[in-house]
């Protein structure tokens, strides 16, 4: 997984686990981001990392749900999340996230 995958990944683990380090605009941005997803997918990710008032699932049940494979599952979670990470907003969104850090 590449560096600003990872960095977007870590991004949406911080919003479920630490909600308050996340300002209610950056939490807008991000969920205009996840729109350029089509609803079942937008859905997906949303349960995976908990987010937007959906319910954390673990990935056995996402599977279940989507009927696939865990590891198909999984894969499919890696390739939103990278469709997403190299989008000109995430790009822009992860440096104002940096920015404000600093």
């Amino acid at each position: 997984m590449e560096q600003i995958t990872k960095d977007l990944q870590s991004f949406l683990v911080q919003m479920h686990y630490e909600p308050n380090s996340i300002s209610h605009q950056m939490e807008h941005y991000i969920e205009h981001l996840f729109h350029l997803l089509s609803v079942d997918d937008e859905r997906l990710l949303c349960q995976y990392f908990g987010l937007f008032g959906q319910e954390q699932k673990a990935l056995s049940q996402l599977a279940r749900d989507h009927e696939q494979s865990q590891e198909d599952c999984m894969a499919h979670i890696d390739q939103l999340l990278r469709r997403l990470s190299i989008t000109p907003e995430w790009q822009l969104l992860r440096e104002v996230n940096k920015t404000n850090k600093d």
